[in-house]
C-alpha cells in the first residue's frame, strides 16, 4: 500500500515537470534586394548563381530577401552584363541596384 502511494506521488510529481523550452527570435528583418530598371528579358545572378528573371525584383512587384553580408550582384541580358555591383546588406536594409546606370550610384 505504501509503495503504491509513493509510486502515485512520484507519477504526479513527474507529470507536473516540464522540460525546459527555449526559442531564439531575431527582432530584425532580413535585408532585401531590388533591381531598378531591369529589362524584361534580363537575368539576375547573385553571388555567381543564376536566380532568374531580374525584372520580377523591381521593388514594386517584388523584392528578393537576401542574407546579411557582402554579395555580388549581376544583371545580364544574353551575353551582355548590364549591371555589376558588390553590395553589403545589413539587417532590415533594402538595397536597390540601378540597372540602367550599370549598378553605379547616380
Amino acid at each position: 500500500m505504501m509503495r503504491s502511494i509513493c509510486l502515485a506521488t512520484l507519477v504526479v510529481a513527474l507529470a507536473g515537470c516540464a522540460m525546459p523550452h527555449s526559442q531564439v527570435v531575431s527582432g530584425s528583418a532580413r535585408p532585401t534586394l531590388s533591381l531598378v530598371g531591369a529589362p524584361t528579358d534580363s537575368e539576375l545572378v547573385l553571388d555567381g548563381q543564376l536566380i532568374g528573371p531580374a525584372n520580377q525584383y523591381n521593388g514594386v512587384n517584388g523584392v528578393m530577401s537576401i542574407e546579411e553580408g557582402p554579395h555580388s550582384v549581376e544583371v545580364r541580358q544574353g551575353n551582355a552584363v548590364l549591371a555589376k555591383k558588390r553590395i553589403v546588406a545589413a539587417s532590415g536594409e533594402g538595397v536597390a541596384v540601378d540597372v540602367m546606370s550599370g549598378g553605379q550610384q547616380q
